[in-house]
């Protein structure tokens, strides 16, 4: 049920937009040979079959249900969208992979949870940075206290687009901000303040600013899907020295800057108080070498070769009920 050896099981992917056009990538590089596609707009995917021509189009869902032979499914529909797709595939006795954040709606999160634990299949959420390589490597550097006591982090995630419009910016970009928090540090922080603007429609912020803390460590995430250029950095402010993840930088994404700033005991002040500044140390810098794979290639490894599940159900649920609350 979970074989990813097996690349001629069937495996069936809901939705044929533009994630699920990535997944379907990503399942025909890993070999998987008997890949099943519907839509509800039969346009995506007779259009995603143009791209891959040995995709098998389904129109109708029932029969992906109705296919003992299909053990898993995939899911990339919008999350207002999603709740009865899931909870009937989870009815068939079938696993679920869906993208984050899953569903929107706390309650349908919990029942679909219930439903998943009754019928003995796997439910799994989507947050791929949990298994990007380069994130577990900071995990492991903050580990080893090689920053010294972290101070500050700055995460900011922008591009033009894509622009969705059933959610807003958190649910799409901050999501995965949050899961990188949780990662690195087991929980999520205390939200100190936020401001969200909508641009494009009243309703939906197309531009998000937190102001957050965990325990001593102030956090700071910018997110928007309205930018002329894209960016995704994560800066960590340690006590001894500073962290750069620029993701964009392909062949250099982790750098670690050996140097800080503070100010001296009072026993070290010269003669007059009001002279005191802080004092700026500059060491050599380095960028850490990390061996890394596609995220989504080891995300959907996971999902067909491990019963445990790290983006499960009780993460899908401390993210959703902190997007409540901005």
């Amino acid at each position: 049920m979970y074989s990813f050896s097996d690349k001629n099981q069937k495996i069936a992917l809901v939705g044929c937009g533009y994630w699920g056009t990535i997944i379907a990538k990503t399942l025909i590089n890993l070999k998987f040979k008997n890949i099943i596609i519907y839509d509800l707009y039969k346009r995506n995917s007779v259009t995603l079959k143009k791209k891959y021509n040995n995709l098998i189009i389904e129109n109708h869902f029932e029969n992906i249900l109705n296919n003992a032979l299909i053990k898993n499914v995939l899911i990339a529909i919008p999350p207002t969208q999603s709740f009865t797709y899931i909870k009937k595939i989870l009815n068939a006795k079938k696993n679920v992979f869906v993208e984050k954040p899953g569903v929107t709606n706390i309650d349908k999160l919990k029942i679909l949870n219930n439903v998943a634990i009754k019928n003995k299949s796997k439910l799994m959420f989507g947050y791929i940075y949990c298994y990007n390589d380069y994130i577990i490597k900071i995990k492991k550097i903050l580990k080893e206290n090689t920053l010294g006591k972290i101070n500050y982090l700055s995460l900011q995630r922008q591009n033009l687009g894509p622009i969705r419009n059933d959610v807003d910016v958190d649910y799409d970009l901050t999501s995965h901000d949050l899961s990188i928090i949780n990662k690195l540090f087991g929980k999520l922080p205390k939200i100190l303040s936020y401001n969200k603007y909508g641009i494009l429609k009243k309703r939906i912020s197309d531009i998000s600013n937190l102001h957050l803390k965990l325990d001593n460590i102030f956090i700071d995430i910018n997110n928007s899907w309205l930018n002329p250029t894209k960016v995704r950095k994560i800066s960590i402010i340690g006590e001894n020295k500073m962290l750069l993840f620029d993701e964009m930088n392909i062949g250099e994404p982790i750098k670690i800057f050996n140097q800080y700033a503070k100010y001296p005991r009072i026993e070290q002040f010269k003669k007059k108080f009001f002279e005191s500044k802080a004092q700026i140390y500059n060491g050599r810098n380095y960028n850490v070498k990390t061996i890394s794979k596609p995220a989504l290639n080891n995300e959907l490894k996971y999902f067909f070769s491990n019963n445990n599940n790290e983006t499960n159900f009780k993460l899908a649920l401390k993210i959703l009920k902190f997007l409540k609350r901005i």
